[in-house]
């Protein structure tokens, strides 16, 4: 288990899930584009969700599956375009992202 080593070392798809994960959280809890305050709960329990599943290569590739398939379906459902449908899309393609990036070089011990 990583978290039980001397080294915690993260690949690229944790790294950009615990990014993504931080950056909703401060999107919801901070009112930063005027958005409906139910949309601020989903960010957060979006947000709450990256960090949780950072930890972990495949459940931070699973993180990005969600983000892709979730938001991108309610992108494709929109009528106008509105501030709350441009996040929409944003969060599809942080999760399209995170599915796409190459974990790295392995580790040499």
């Amino acid at each position: 288990m990583a978290l039980l080593s001397d080294e915690l070392q993260f690949t690229r798809p944790q790294i950009l899930t615990l990014s993504a994960g931080l950056l909703q959280l401060a999107f919801g809890w901070f009112d930063v584009f005027g958005l409906d305050p139910d949309y601020h709960v989903i960010q957060i329990g979006v947000g709450a969700l990256g960090v949780a599943m950072a930890w972990r290569h495949d459940l931070a590739r699973m993180y990005g599956l969600l983000l892709l398939i979730s938001f991108g379906m309610l992108a494709f459902s929109l009528d106008d375009v509105t501030t709350e449908s441009f996040l929409e899309v944003r969060t599809a393609l942080i999760g399209l992202v995170i599915t796409l990036a190459r974990p790295g070089k392995a580790a040499g011990k």
